[in-house]
């Protein structure tokens, strides 16, 4: 054999060692292991509260050998979402290289569950100590709700028409115009009467209607635009709406009334005892409890006098006895107290009263100066009557004929 074939011989041998090396090279790469997990699908893709669902996981092998201790498990699960099967699923191989392994998972969301993004965490691990592999990957559930809408449907106030000095009953009827239910419904208003603030009605379903109770003094007048806010639950957790009503309170003082003053003797003396009655009237809606009259007089007697209640158009009389030591003309202050839902509460007013020196006559001309002069206190003080002054004055005209009668006999 010649050189040069030698040589030839050589070169070609060389080539075929190096391609055989170079051909198992790469059948040793492209025989690596791979595996991966992919969300075939969620059922139903759109998951709802307290309602069931699957999640489907495909494990497909990616490379040319078949892998080994395959392992799939779910690390963490959100608190509102419950997983019935078991979290780790072992395979120990799989039976080719192009094979496929299917997991289904049933799980349901808590009836607490709130709407959003929820992930579900999971992990894949395979082959031997020497050549094991760990992929982490993340499940993205979307979990729906439904906002609840609880308003104002009407507003009732009784009385219907409030005057200052009325204590209020105040009914808001809360409906919920939304798609879920409001739960731990709470109505608060923000007004700057004495009274309460606050109504707890619990839970309103679809379509539902309640009414939130309040109670308040009207203590001033005025128009006043009342701030609401409405605090409830839903499926997307709490909430806070923000209304507002408008209050009309009407400029009275007080619905205790003095309706009518009677003195006896009608012309007392120095030294007689008097006897004063004053009739006090309930021109409001309410029953009034606890009615005292105070008559800050200057004489020797009685100055209080208790009423007890009255219901509404009814009046009474309070009678304060004492003896006239002084002559002369007095302008006697008369307070008025009494209690309602918020304490104790005082109405103010004055009476008029003349007494005559003991040796003066009772002549026509005196007794109709003296007449007007009380006429005149009571136009002053019989304030919100429902007796006209032609009444009162023809009321005490009769009175004072009787009594000049008495003095001609």
């Amino acid at each position: 054999m010649s050189l040069n074939t030698r040589l030839t011989f050589l070169f070609v041998f060389a080539l075929v060692i190096v391609f055989a090396s170079t051909t198992t090279t790469q059948a040793e790469s492209s025989g690596d292991e791979c595996l991966r997990a992919v969300v075939e699908d969620i059922s139903p893709s759109s998951v709802g509260i307290d309602e069931e669902f699957t999640v489907g996981i495909s494990l497909e092998n990616c490379g040319t050998r078949v892998p080994e201790n395959v392992r799939f498990e779910i690390l963490s699960i959100p608190p509102d979402i419950i997983v019935t099967e078991d979290l780790v699923a072992y395979f120990p191989e799989f039976v080719y290289k192009n094979s496929e392994r299917q997991l289904r998972y049933h799980m349901r969301t808590t009836p607490d569950a709130t709407p959003g993004p929820h992930i579900i965490k999971t992990k894949l691990s395979y082959g031997n100590e020497e050549t094991k592999r760990t992929k982490y990957y993340e499940v993205e559930v979307i979990v729906t709700g439904e906002h609840a809408e609880p308003r104002i449907s009407s507003v009732k106030t009784s009385p219907a028409y409030i005057y200052e000095g009325d204590t209020v009953d105040l009914n808001l009827e809360i409906e919920n115009f939304g798609d879920s239910i409001a739960k731990s419904v709470v109505v608060n208003l923000d007004h700057e009467f004495k009274g309460i603030t606050n109504s707890t009605i619990g839970s309103l379903a679809l379509g539902g209607n309640q009414t939130a109770l309040f109670k308040f003094k009207a203590d001033s007048p005025g128009t006043f635009e009342i701030p609401v806010q409405i605090g409830y639950e839903d499926d997307y957790g709490l909430q806070n709406d923000e209304y507002s009503i408008q209050i009309t309170v009407l400029d009275r003082k007080g619905s205790l009334n003095l309706a009518s003053v009677k003195v006896n003797p009608v012309l007392p003396q120095m030294d007689d005892t008097v006897e004063l009655t004053m009739r006090i009237e309930n021109s409001g809606d309410r029953t009034i409890n606890s009615i005292r009259v105070y008559a800050d007089h200057p004489f020797k007697g009685l100055k209080e006098s208790f009423i007890g209640t009255l219901d509404p158009d009814e009046d009474g009389p309070a009678v304060i006895t004492f003896m006239a030591d002084q002559a002369g003309e007095y302008e006697i202050p008369v307070t008025i107290t009494y209690i309602d839902d918020f304490g104790e509460e005082q109405v103010e007013t004055k009476v008029n009263l003349i007494v005559m020196e003991s040796n003066g006559g009772a002549g026509t001309v005196i007794a109709i100066l003296i007449i007007l002069a009380v006429i005149g206190g009571l136009v002053y003080n019989n304030y919100r009557t429902k007796k006209s002054k032609d009444e009162i004055i023809k009321q005490l005209m009769e009175g004072n004929g009787r009594t000049v009668d008495k003095e001609k006999k």
